[in-house]
């Protein structure tokens, strides 16, 4: 997944930044700054959150089956 794409995914979800998803998954804020691409574990996460989104599960019960901390 590239940023441009990244970024479109977590606004759609709900999220204002880079920074705030990444700190809701357990990522420091600054980590996809220096990526030229989502790594792949990254965009499984990103797109099962759109997925909950667009068929009204919340994000917060998708990060507690995956036990997300």
């Amino acid at each position: 997944m590239n940023k441009k794409e990244f970024k479109k995914i977590i606004k759609e979800i709900g999220f204002t930044s880079q920074g705030k998803f990444a700190e809701h998954i357990g990522v420091k804020a600054t980590t996809f700054t220096t990526y030229k691409t989502i790594p792949s574990h990254i965009t499984r996460v990103t797109r099962l959150a759109l997925l909950a989104k667009r068929n009204g599960i919340d994000f917060d019960e998708i990060q507690e089956a995956m036990k997300i901390d």
